[in-house]
C-alpha cells in the first residue's frame, strides 16, 4: 500500500479523518445497514480512523472504511445533511474532491 500521509494533502487527511468520525459516530447509518453499505463494519471504520492515515491494515479494508465513508456520506440519502455540518467542517465540495482524489490513486 502507498503512503498515504506522504500522497495525501493535509486537507485530504483531515477531510477523510472528520468523515470517517462522522461515519462510525454519527446518526447516518444504522447499524443493521452499515456493513452492508460500507462493505466492512462499523468496528473496522474506527479501526481505521484509529489509525489513520498511517495504519498497517490491509489495502481493501482501508479502500472500504474511507471510500465509503466519503461516499455513503456524500450520497446515501441518510437525512441527516445539516448534522452532517457538525462533523464535517469542510464543504461537501472539498469532501467530493478528496474521495476524487483517492479513486484516482486507486485507493
Amino acid at each position: 500500500m502507498f503512503n498515504l500521509s506522504q500522497t495525501l494533502s493535509q486537507a485530504d487527511i483531515e477531510t477523510v479523518k472528520q468523515c470517517l468520525q462522522a461515519a462510525v459516530d454519527g446518526p447516518f447509518f444504522p447499524e443493521w445497514e452499515f456493513e452492508a453499505l460500507f462493505g466492512v463494519n462499523r468496528g473496522l471504520v474506527r479501526a481505521v480512523l484509529n489509525e489513520w492515515p498511517a495504519g498497517a491494515m490491509s489495502e481493501d479494508d482501508v479502500g472500504c472504511a474511507v471510500v465509503g465513508s466519503l461516499n455513503n456520506l456524500l450520497g446515501y440519502p441518510h437525512g441527516h445533511e445539516s448534522e452532517l455540518a457538525r462533523y464535517v467542517a469542510m464543504p461537501l465540495d472539498e469532501v467530493r474532491g478528496t474521495l476524487d482524489r483517492l479513486l484516482a490513486l486507486g485507493l
